[in-house]
């Protein structure tokens, strides 16, 4: 056989091989990995509390990004069912409800709601709102979210006392108020732990030290599509130009817990970054 036919046989099946491997990992990109959910536990020594009592289970789960869609119902249903198999003392829910800017694309606060009906715990469920939650109108989703036994913090604290006494300064931001540092809740005591509330892991212009122990966050997905070796990742945004990291990441002097999500936007798929809850215990 003459060598360049060899040569050509050999970039064929090269060639071959190459969208072999293409159709297989948009097929896992876009069937499987979205389908995927994985608990990733996360642990805490919170200083004021110097190691006393039994560990706190908090979840957190973000960026559900929900389509009017049966698919999208039992998958919500599902996230429910093992959050609740957790048996979490206390749930956070971190934004993005909605999915799109287009009504016909997201499912409705009413319906989001009453899936979301069945998360409960001893000390509460509290959510905030995401950048995507304008679609139907952010009051629709508060009130909703409200009717469905969720607390919603706009911009305001909650006082957490678990059974044995130890309390939790809860304060959730809203979006829209991100670059305001007046609407940022004040630390009731330093003796008493703050976790800030933020969708979006961008709140080190806002904070001075001392502000909060830890700021909880979404938004970014983890970039959805992360290819090997840094290849490829999309979470950096205007205002943070670096990768983050999971699931903690310092800025500016201060402690960001980010998760990477449940759901999708712009492109329907993952790929080396599946769909996650965190369980973070508290020590």
């Amino acid at each position: 056989m003459p060598f360049s036919v060899r040569i050509l046989r050999l970039f064929g099946t090269l060639l071959l091989g190459v969208c072999a491997l293409g159709v297989a990992g948009i097929t896992w990109a876009y069937l499987i990995e979205p389908n995927l959910l994985f608990v990733r536990k996360v642990d805490y020594r919170v200083p004021q509390w110097n190691g006393r009592g039994k560990p706190v289970k908090v979840v957190i789960a973000g960026d559900l990004h929900l389509m009017p869609t049966a698919f999208d119902e039992v998958r919500a249903l599902r996230y429910v069912r093992r959050i609740m198999q957790l048996q979490p003392d206390l749930i956070l829910l971190v934004g993005d409800y909605a999915r799109g800017a287009s009504r016909n694309a997201s499912m409705s606060p009413a319906a989001a709601a009453r899936l979301l009906r069945g998360l409960a715990a001893p000390c509460g469920v509290f959510a905030i709102q995401g950048n995507h939650d304008f679609t139907f109108g952010w009051d629709n989703w508060r009130k909703e979210l409200t009717r469905a036994g969720i607390t919603v913090l706009e911009d305001q604290s909650a006082l957490v006392t678990f059974k044995d006494g130890r309390q939790l300064q809860l304060s959730g931001m809203l979006d829209t108020s991100r670059n305001s540092k007046k609407r940022l809740p004040k630390r009731q005591s330093p003796d008493i732990p703050h976790f800030l509330l933020s969708h979006r892991p961008e709140a080190d212009h806002m904070l001075s030290h001392g502000d909060a122990d830890i700021v909880i966050s979404g938004h970014t997905h983890g970039g959805q599509i992360r290819l090997p070796f840094n290849l490829l990742w999309f979470e950096a945004s205007p205002e943070h130009a670096q990768p983050y990291t999971y699931p903690w990441h310092i800025s500016g002097g201060n402690t960001y817990l980010i998760t990477k999500g449940l759901g999708t936007s712009t492109l329907p798929l993952r790929f080396n970054c599946p769909p996650e809850i965190y369980l973070l215990e508290l020590h």
